[in-house]
């Protein structure tokens, strides 16, 4: 699998968020990997299971920031965050009824990195917008 790399097109200004960003790609690819490579299912749960984790973890703290500027899309952005772990919980489940298989891998990749790309890239970007016009 290609392994997406960070660039500066990818930041939204706040160190704290992209540096959670980076490590949330960083477990999509992990993940993907893993499963590509048939690890074993125990590498995989708990991989699934960190990213699940890390994911909450992350999207809590963005929401708290968002919350604390008074940020008016935070509703649009918990939505989003919301159809995100979603998604993760339907890839948990499907690898536990199917096991690691190709198609699960290709889900992951195309799908979550797709998803969070573009929602780093459109909707956090807005955000980071939003805290450079409100410093000024």
């Amino acid at each position: 699998m290609d392994k997406i790399e960070w660039d500066n097109g990818l930041s939204v200004g706040i160190e704290l968020i992209d540096e959670q960003h980076k490590m949330l790609i960083q477990r999509l690819y992990e993940v993907s990997e893993a499963i590509e490579m048939v690890q074993g299912e125990g590498a995989i749960a708990k991989t699934l299971d960190f990213l699940i984790d890390y994911a909450n973890f992350h999207f809590s703290a963005e929401e708290k920031c968002m919350a604390e500027e008074n940020y008016p899309g935070l509703d649009y952005q918990k939505a989003k965050h919301e159809e995100f772990i979603n998604s993760l919980r339907r890839f948990e489940q499907d690898f536990k009824e199917d096991g690691a298989t190709p198609s699960l891998a290709n889900h992951i990749k195309d799908f979550l990195f797709n998803w969070l790309i573009r929602h780093i890239k459109d909707v956090d970007h807005k955000f980071g917008e939003f805290l450079n016009k409100k410093e000024s």
